[in-house]
This record gives structure tokens, sequence and C-alpha cells, in this order.
């Protein structure tokens, strides 16, 4: 019974710690300089407030432990003094091989085969050393197989080809023995069918696997014994890029490398983002979401400094595309504990807020829209302008391009139908004139709805937030006004409708043609105007106290016989 006490005592003491440790948060620095300072004092108050709310945080220690194991890790750097007690193992060990003392030679190899282990990366780069590497790796080969270890040495070949890719030893250096176990290693067999595929953002990278330069990104390794590999792309020949520890399994084996991103990632003083230049909000989200992904991190809380004294806290989540958002003042030496609790409320609750001013101010966090106030304002003068959404600009875009070109082909397909009608008059007969003449008018009718269409749906998708309908919106309303007249009053100095059809039976078709002529340019002064007009009704009906309220839209209805312009919406 006691012992079911204890037991159940441990369980409930563990119970908080692993709740939180199933939705841990990471809290990332990210800066533009080398002003570090202020991460420390910045990640520690905000994890202790994030703590007391219930939220499990990594701790950068364990975030920088983990992110090397599961990501990418700085290269090993190695002292002349370090190489140079290694190249003294190597070569004592050779001495000893020589002597026929294998087992000093195998314990000497050994430790000079533990230092290339941690190392591997910096001793393969220059072609020398990995050439070194190789023999002081089939120097235990030889070792291996002088003391009758045949399958130890074949492992220990297998381990060198790996160790040192696409690198030949010095041959005169090895007995024949050694290297007929080597070339066995090389040829290709089942036991090392994998591959290694290395793709990179931008392409075109230099790629070096264990140190060794073997291409340029994409590249497909084959022939790969199964085990670890350590992988760099490299964009700038003057910077080593961080190491990736891959492990290729048996089959096929991908890896795709952010060269951005690793050059920007930083470990010290504690793991942080450091740019070179500002970066927009949309990749500083794709870096936290790597970060987020390789700790599995339930979010990440991105942390910078726009100004000397004030600090940005922006909580990333999954792929949601909007985000709590906090700024707050802060020193050179890290926020106030006063200012970090509002933040770390604000953002629990989803909210976005500018506590910089003499109050705070609200920003809706689904479009980015802020409140700023005007110079020499007072708070009754704050006004609105946020700017649309990428994803919503650039779909207002492309409907505003295609629309234009449909509305520039139904003004084109209308001169040509006026052409046509000249022909149909000219030869009344011809069902090939009559033919062309009414389906260029049909044209004409689904090109200018079209084109009004997918311009009117395009405005308040790519118009930028204005506090007030600007000037140019005004005038914009104006011409549709002056188009919409223009279409009226041709529509109404067409000709009467010929009592007879407008077949090819009719060997008058001069009233049809006339007819024609003027409501197709009625139909597309009125498709123009359409768009123009929903300039200004997008500002009127886009304020905020009367967005829920009103949806209005202008349309055309338009056929053979006619057409007519109208608005339609919810009052």
């Amino acid at each position: 019974m006691r012992l079911i006490l204890v037991v159940a005592a441990l369980w409930l003491a563990g119970l908080p710690t692993g709740l939180a440790q199933s939705e841990d948060w990471f809290v990332l620095p990210t800066a533009t300089d080398d002003e570090v300072g202020w991460m420390q004092p910045t990640v520690s108050k905000v994890s202790r407030e994030l703590r007391k709310q219930g939220i499990g945080v990594w701790s950068s220690v364990q975030a920088t432990r983990r992110f090397e194991q599961r990501g990418s890790s700085p290269p090993a750097e190695l002292t002349a003094s370090a190489i140079e007690a290694w190249s003294a193992l190597s070569e004592a060990a050779v001495r000893q091989l020589a002597n026929g003392e294998y087992s000093t030679a195998l314990a000497q190899l050994e430790e000079a085969q533990g230092l290339s282990g941690t190392a591997l990366e910096e001793l393969n780069r220059d072609p020398k050393r990995a050439r070194t590497v190789l023999d002081t790796c089939l120097y235990m080969v030889r070792a291996l197989l002088e003391t009758g270890d045949e399958a130890g040495a074949k492992a220990q070949a297998e381990a060198c080809v790996r160790m040192v890719p696409g690198t030949a030893p010095t041959r005169y250096m090895h007995p024949p023995r050694v290297s007929i176990v080597y070339d066995e290693a090389l040829e290709a067999g089942p036991s090392h069918g994998s591959s290694l595929l290395v793709e990179s953002e931008p392409s075109g990278c230099a790629l070096r696997v264990n140190g060794v330069l073997v291409g340029e990104t994409p590249h497909d390794m084959t022939h790969l014994y199964p085990g670890e590999y350590r992988v760099q792309v490299e964009c700038s020949a003057s910077t080593l890029s961080r190491v990736h520890r891959v492990r290729v399994a048996r089959g096929r084996t991908t890896l795709f490398v952010f060269a951005h991103f690793d050059r920007a990632v930083r470990a010290k003083p504690i793991l942080h983002l450091r740019y070179d230049e500002p970066q927009n909000e949309d990749q500083r989200a794709r870096d936290a979401r790597e970060f987020a992904r390789t700790l599995s991190a339930g979010a990440v809380l991105l942390a910078s400094r726009p100004t000397p004294d004030s600090l940005e806290l922006r909580l990333i989540r999954g792929t949601r595309k909007d985000s709590a958002f906090v700024r707050i003042g802060s020193a050179s030496s890290g926020p106030d504990t006063s200012q970090v609790v509002d933040a770390t409320a604000t953002l629990l609750a989803g909210e976005c807020k500018d506590f910089t001013g003499a109050e705070p101010v609200a920003f809706d966090c689904s479009t980015g829209q802020a409140e700023l106030s005007l110079a020499g304002g007072s708070k009754n003068d704050r006004i609105t302008e946020p700017r649309p959404p990428r994803g919503q600009f650039i779909s207002g875009l492309t409907l505003a391009s295609l629309g234009t070109a449909s509305l520039l082909t139904g003004y084109g397909l209308m001169l040509a139908r006026s052409s046509a009608g000249d022909d149909w008059n000219a030869d009344p007969g011809s069902l090939s004139a009559h033919g062309t003449w009414l389906n260029i008018g049909t044209g004409v009718i689904i090109s200018g709805s079209a084109s009004s269409a997918m311009l009117v749906t395009a405005m308040p998708l790519v118009l930028p937030y204005k506090s007030k309908t600007p000037w140019w919106a005004w005038l914009s309303g104006g011409l549709g006004l002056g188009f919409t007249a223009g279409a009226i009053a041709s529509a109404l100095t067409a000709d009467p409708k010929p009592p007879s059809s407008c077949s090819v039976n009719n060997l008058n078709p001069q009233p049809c043609v006339s007819r024609a002529k003027r409501t197709d340019l009625a139909i597309m002064l009125g498709v123009t105007a359409a768009p123009l007009l929903t300039m200004p009704l997008v500002y009127l009906f886009r304020k905020e106290e009367k967005k829920p309220k009103v949806a209005l839209s202008p349309s055309i209805d338009a056929n053979r016989s006619g057409g007519a312009f109208g608005v339609r919406g919810v009052f």
C-alpha cells in the first residue's frame, strides 16, 4: 500500500511537467546587428512569465542541444595543435605497424579515429588532409588483418569508404591485402545500395559530404553505405555552412536545405537568428516554423527590437497566417517585468496591441490593421490604414489583369462586329457574313460581362486601405458616371427594333446593323463604368462602422437585345 502511494505521489508530481511539455513554446530572438545584450534577459523574463501561465518553454540550452541533434550544428573548429597531435598519432601508429606492435598501433589508431570522427567536416575540407584521414582509416584495416580479424577489417574498410567519399588513398602506403579489401568495399553491391538526394534553396550551391566537395545542388549520391553523413550546402565560398547530420537508411534519403535559414542561425550567446538585412514578416514566420518543426515545439515566439527602445513579440503557430503580436518598451538590457506581464497576457488571449504609446493601441491580427495616431492629434484622431494581405492583393491583381485584358478584347470585338456588319450590308444574302456578325456579337457580350465581373471583384481585394475615400477614387466614380451616361445615351439613341427578324433572309440588314452598333457601344460603356463606380463604393462601405451592415456590388445584365446596369447588395 505504501509503495502504491509513493508511485502515485511521484506521478502527480510529474504531471504538471508532462502537461507542459506537450505544448512547449520556444522564445526565439532575431536581430540585424550585433547588439545581443538584450536577448538573454528578454528570453528569461518572457519564459518565466509564460511558465507562470502553465505554458512549457524550451530553455535556450535545451533548444540548442535538440536543434543541433535534429537540425544542424556549427562546423567543428580544430586548432593547429590539435591537427598536429592527430597527425603525430597517425605517424606513430604506422611505426608501430612496421615494428609488428599491432595492439599498440590499433590503440593509437582508435584514438586518431576518435578525433577524426569529431571533426570530420573540417579535416576532410582540405584534400591532402582528407587523404590522410583515409590512410589512417586504412591503417586500422591493416592492423585488424594482421591480428586475424578479417570480418572487422572488412567492416572497417566499409567505414573508410563512408568517412571519406570520392577520395583515393595513398596506394604505396598500404600492403596489397589492404588494397584488396578496400577495393572490394568500393565495388557496388547490395550492402551499399543507399542513395542521398540533396536539394537546396537557392540551387547551384557547393555540396560537401563529410567535408569532401562532391558537386553542386541538386545532387544525387548513389551506392552509399547506410549510416550518418555530414552534409554542408555552401552558397558563399567565404562562409562555412552549418552541418546537417543525415541518417542514411537503406533505400533513398532526401534532404532539403534552406541556405538563407542556415546562414541566419546563431547559437551564441543564446540560440537566435541573425539577419544581414531586415526581413519581411513572411520570411521570419517561415524561419520560425522551421524552428518549430525541428524542435517539435507547439509555437515559436519571435522577439526583435525594431528600435533601440522597443521590443516586438510575435507568436507563430503552425501554418496559420494570422498571429498574435505585441510591441512594448524596452531598454538595452531588456524589457521591464510589468510590460512582459501585459505582453504575455495579450499573446495568450490571441490579441495584437502596441503598448509603446500613452495608451495601448489595438491591432487587427488577421488583416494587419493597426491604429496609427495622427501627428499632433488626439486619441479621437486615430485612423486605420492597413495594407491588404499579400495573398489577397495577389489574387486581386490577377483578377484585375485578366479583367483588363477581357475588357480590351470586348472593345476589339465591338470594332470587329461593326466591320462585319458593313460586310453583311454589302452582301445581304451571304450566310458567312451574317454568321460572323452574330457570333462576334455573342463574343462582345461574354467578354464584356466577364471583364466587368472580374474587375468589380478585384477592387475590394487590390485597393489599398485608406481612412478616407481618396481623391482618385472620387475621380474614378465621376468617370464611371460619365461612362454610365454614355451607355444610357447610346441605348436611347439606338434605332428601334426592326419589325422583321435579323436573319440571313433579311434583304435589308441596315436597321439591324445600326441598332447593334449602338447597343454594343452601350454594353461596353456600361461594363467599363461598373469597376470605375466600384472604387468609391469600396471606400464608402469599407469603413469600420459600416462594413458589417452593408454589402454592395455593381452588376451588369446583358443579352443580344440589350443590357442593364445596376447595384445589388444587402442593406
